[in-house]
């Protein structure tokens, strides 16, 4: 009851509209729950309501990475045009995929790529031509462009695309029924709104909030799926069953994901996870060896070996604006919280 009460009071407050939650272990779901709504005007949240995950699409395009990986398709000091041959003499052209998946690829700041572009050729024509950024060079810095250039190169290795590549290789296998890029008309009724886009002139609703992803036709490597709290949840249980026995990945596979190569380089990473650190979501109780990620749209998932627990929490803290902070305190508390009623 502490976390429905919590959450249900962050909807009253008006950090959501509404969310959906699990928090399990590697055999069974603990707790799972709703409360709020949908958006304005629209029915309650329920158990199985669909939210655009935002950036955690990211984690879905490293476990597609991650299987070509252990069928020796790829490898870390693989470089980017080695599967992209546009990527040829071109400045990110030998970025490793360990960069890439680090977040440690020189990319510059955030450019607003979809304000000058209008489609996904043009777009990933304006990234082959990025330079280098000049400054901190090997320290992380968090991009859209690393999963964007990531998810073209699994659909390459693969020679399909990008969501069939996910569907076959993450999403069937882990029967994640309700998790899709794009879904259909049937689904609208189940999925909660993002906000008012400026850009689109609309509310956002069954199409992918994330703007490079909009020029990306919403089947990108950065964001674009739309999932449940419940399908979310096997994730977790995946991750913590495959750091213990070879399941979905192999144990050496989920140790190599779930380790922190970016020490003293300004933020905590594994292989696309963000581990624990200064203003993380973690909160105060998980353990050095959680790890975890977040979605813009206000969705979140933490998984802490140590306590043998995950966490997971969708909403749509954006709608029907994205001027909204008050996700960021609500997160922690959200995980603290899960922590003291369910952890190890």
């Amino acid at each position: 009851m502490k976390l429905n009460n919590y959450l249900q009071k962050c909807a009253d407050d008006g950090v959501f509209p509404g969310a959906s939650w699990v928090i399990g272990n590697a055999e069974n779901i603990l707790e799972i729950g709703s409360t709020g709504i949908l958006g304005n005007g629209l029915g309650p949240v329920k158990e199985d309501s669909i939210y655009d995950v935002a950036s955690l699409t990211k984690i879905f395009t490293a476990l597609a990475f991650m299987k070509q990986f252990e069928e020796g398709l790829a490898r870390l000091d693989d470089t980017v045009d080695y599967f992209l041959p546009a990527y040829k003499n071109r400045p990110f052209g030998k970025v490793s995929l360990f960069a890439l998946l680090t977040h440690t690829a020189p990319f510059p700041k955030e450019t607003h790529l979809y304000r000058h572009v209008k489609t996904r050729e043009e777009l990933l024509e304006a990234i082959s031509m990025y330079s280098f950024r000049t400054e901190n060079t090997d320290q992380v810095l968090y991009t859209c462009e690393a999963f964007i250039l990531l998810g073209e190169i699994i659909s390459a290795i693969d020679k399909t695309g990008l969501d069939e590549v996910i569907r076959m290789r993450v999403t069937d296998p882990l029967r994640m029924k309700d998790t899709c890029f794009r879904p259909g008309p049937e689904l609208l009724s189940r999925i909660a709104p993002t906000e008012f886009s400026q850009f689109r002139q609309k509310i956002v609703r069954g199409e992918v909030h994330d703007e490079n992803a909009m020029v990306m036709g919403g089947i990108s490597g950065n964001a674009g799926i739309f999932s449940t709290a419940p399908d979310m949840a096997k994730i977790g249980a995946a991750m913590l069953i495959s750091l213990e026995n070879n399941d979905f990945l192999h144990r050496a596979t989920a140790q190599l994901m779930t380790r922190n190569h970016t020490a003293g380089k300004g933020e905590n990473r594994g292989l696309c996870w963000i581990m624990p650190g200064p203003n993380t979501s973690a909160g105060d109780l998980m353990t050095a060896g959680s790890f975890g990620h977040t979605g813009f749209t206000g969705t979140s998932i933490w998984i802490d070996p140590e306590r043998k627990i995950y966490t997971v929490l969708m909403s749509n803290r954006i709608h029907p604006k994205r001027d909204n902070p008050g996700i960021i305190r609500t997160r922690p508390i959200f995980n603290n919280l899960a922590i003291l009623e369910y952890g190890k």
